[in-house]
């Protein structure tokens, strides 16, 4: 068998239903690949859902464990896999025809032009909203990299880590065993896809973007919601950060220690309740809407308290001063360069003038 989709799920048996119809009407062949549910400790009936949709064991097959979060979920799927390569959705996305077919065929050619491992890679397929879904403007910012940032990839052949989603992910199996798999400490769909993306790259796993490998996202999110996600995201960014702390930059975590985040915060805050007002006056409304404005309820120490915990993070450092010190050690360096190359240039130039001088007085009949 090419491949097992794995797909966890957690009370979301309406998803789940269409989801799974949607994976079984796949332009690749059936024998292709199979489907792995895993329910992770649902206090709905995702057992029936599956039963219900009615395709034989050795195309769809069902496993349940207790809750321990989606990265768990996904081991179990990768260890009850019969697929050469393991692709992961999730259970609130409904695929493109193609998807399968897409991921089996990137994984193909790249072994045509490649031996061994080296022909080998990770998948990372395009995710977008189902045409279903009423795409507010937050939700349409939402897909400029807050959640899915597809368009901030420029290299297509070789793709950072912070795009590998396991909403549209693959890569072959024996990977994923070789380094552990997804890291259990991640008990939210946050990070844990990154993290196992980050330890796959230090084995030299590259990672390719196919768009042409879709999947529609069925999950309105409002700005509430997203500020609440952001709390458990920011919580396994943490998390990620104590596992590799070579990471700190590139997971915010400095720069969320700075004072000038809770600055930025309240004064984004201020410049959205004024956005709402223009809006509602244009609209001729007398009443604000209360559940926009709820979201900017924030803690209202947050400010006075924007640097309590850096020491608790990064002991006596100040991550201000760190960066002036990372950034004066560059500039140094950049001096020292300049330099070595301005010296040389200028050894270069001097010698031509004098060749050039001696070569003019040669023709005047003087000698050296």
């Amino acid at each position: 068998m090419k491949l097992t989709v794995i797909v966890p799920t957690y009370n979301r048996t309406d998803l789940l239903a269409r989801c799974l119809r949607g994976l079984l009407d796949q332009s690749a062949a059936p024998g292709d690949y199979e489907i792995v549910v895993v329910d992770d400790g649902s206090t709905q009936d995702s057992a029936a859902v599956v039963t219900a949709v009615g395709a034989p064991e050795d195309r769809l097959r069902f496993f349940r464990q207790e809750n321990k979060g989606p990265a768990a979920a996904r081991n179990l799927g990768v260890r009850q896999a019969r697929g050469e390569v393991v692709l992961f959705t999730g259970d609130d996305c409904f695929p493109d025809k193609r998807l399968v077919e897409e991921h089996v065929r990137a994984h193909a050619e790249a072994r045509s032009t490649g031996s061994g491992q080296a022909g080998e890679v990770g998948v990372v397929g395009l995710v977008t909203w189902h045409p279903e879904v009423e795409v507010t403007p937050f939700m349409a910012f939402l897909e400029t990299g807050p959640q899915f940032g597809f368009s901030q990839i420029t290299n297509t052949e070789d793709v950072s880590i912070w795009h590998f989603y396991t909403a549209n992910c693959s890569v072959q199996r024996h990977w994923i065993e070789q380094v552990g798999g997804f890291d259990e400490d991640f008990k939210h769909a946050a990070f844990e896809d990154m993290e196992l993306a980050y330890r796959l790259k230090q084995r030299g796993l590259r990672i390719i973007y196919r768009p042409e490998a879709k999947t529609y996202h069925h999950h309105p999110t409002t700005f509430e919601q997203h500020l609440a996600r952001q709390r458990i995201t920011g919580r396994s960014a943490a998390l990620f950060y104590r596992k590799h702390p070579e990471l700190k930059v590139e997971l915010g975590i400095a720069h969320s220690a700075r004072m000038t985040t809770a600055l930025e915060f309240w004064q984004a805050a201020t410049e959205y309740a004024f956005a709402l007002g223009v809006r509602e006056g244009l609209k001729g409304e007398q009443h604000p809407g209360r559940e926009e404005l709820d979201a900017l309820d924030g803690d209202l120490g947050r400010a006075e308290a924007g640097r309590a915990w850096v020491q608790e993070v990064f002991g006596k450092v100040d991550p201000d001063k760190l960066e002036l010190i990372e950034l004066r050690a560059e500039l140094q360096r950049l001096k020292r360069e300049f330099d070595r190359v301005t010296s040389r240039r200028l050894h270069r130039w001097c010698e031509g003038i004098a060749r050039g001088g001696w070569w003019f007085l040669g023709k005047m009949g003087i000698g050296r």
